[in-house]
């Protein structure tokens, strides 16, 4: 293989694994800041930069309108689920260390996937293999959980109402996550542009921080400092992590991307390193890792099963024509 193929192809790994660690350090610097700031006074400000970003470099505002109102349902649960999702995780990590924090939205998901997908969609069974490495996180989950009500991750003791707080505020964003990707899936089907999405998502959360701040009155100084890190989250942690992530999609196979979103958890534990609040916790390494290995394990999973079922077709041809002959 030359080395301009070779290079092509490690493109979309690495591309995927560059959003994972601006994502990842994002987490930690985010957590850090919303001990001195509000989160929505953060969101607000980092996206009215990004919407603002995204709108602005659309060339065709017309054909932007038409498919807004095509698909005006879609678009505006989208924006609400966009916004449950931003600020729920921002909350979260005034309770959690970002390494914890991720662990529980990430653990969540295909437990509650699966959940959902006996009621959504009867006709698809997970996986055992699935709903074993579903059960490992819980399970990892679980024990984070205690070790850190038993004042053994990284932040130290957590009061019982801290620790309730940060888990719903997890678990919304968990559940709005599968819808983010629930309808950005059905506005893509529906012929919307992904550059249109973008420009059209970030409108409802604007607005509900905007709210939430007018009605805490938790609007923070806009210092050199503040202003510096809000547009650090804007253009590195939105705009641009997210561009990688969609040429990284675009060029890499789908288990290879699940794979390394699995490293997520894992790059932020490393990155807490350089967090001085934080004292890195060996228990919270133990669920991290647990974690990774079983999301790894349910992709490996569904990724053979998937290779099978297409297999199946062309062996049940050649063994028909081997009955003819």
């Amino acid at each position: 293989m030359s080395s301009s193929r070779r290079l092509a192809v490690a493109a979309g790994p690495l591309l995927v694994l560059g959003y994972c660690v601006i994502n990842s350090t994002k987490s930690v610097f985010e957590g850090a800041l919303v001990q001195d700031l509000s989160p929505e006074f953060i969101a607000f400000n980092s996206f009215v930069v990004a919407q603002a970003f995204y709108f602005l470099t659309l060339r065709d505002k017309r054909e932007l309108r038409a498919a807004v109102r095509r698909c005006l349902p879609d678009v505006v649960m989208l924006n609400v689920s966009t916004a449950v999702c931003w600020i729920a995780v921002l909350y979260a990590f005034t309770a959690f260390e970002p390494a914890l924090a991720n662990s529980l939205i990430i653990g969540l998901g295909p437990a509650v996937t699966i959940a959902l997908g006996f009621k959504l969609r009867p006709g698809t069974k997970a996986l055992p293999l699935e709903i074993a490495a579903a059960g490992a996180m819980l399970a990892a989950m679980a024990y984070l959980l205690v070790t850190a009500s038993d004042g053994e991750s990284a932040i130290g003791a957590l009061p019982t109402g801290k620790l309730v707080f940060g888990l719903v505020m997890c678990v919304l964003t968990t559940i709005s996550l599968s819808g983010v990707t629930y309808y950005t899936k059905r506005l893509g089907d529906a012929g919307m542009s992904v550059r249109q999405m973008m420009a059209s998502r970030f409108v409802a959360l604007i607005v509900a921080t905007f709210v939430i701040l007018v009605a805490r009155d938790s609007f923070g100084a806009y210092s050199r400092d503040n202003v510096g890190a809000i547009l650090v989250i804007s253009l590195v942690g939105v705009i641009i992590s997210l561009y990688l992530l969609q040429q990284g999609i675009v060029r890499t196979e789908p288990i290879t991307v699940s794979m390394l979103f699995g490293t997520n958890l894992l790059i932020t534990y490393v990155v807490q390193f350089f967090d001085p609040r934080l004292h890195q916790s060996q228990d919270t390494f133990y669920g991290v890792l647990a974690i990774s290995l079983a999301m790894c394990l349910g992709t490996w999973a569904r990724w053979r099963a998937g290779k099978r079922d297409a297999e199946q077709p062309e062996q049940d041809l050649n063994a028909e024509a081997e009955v003819k002959a």
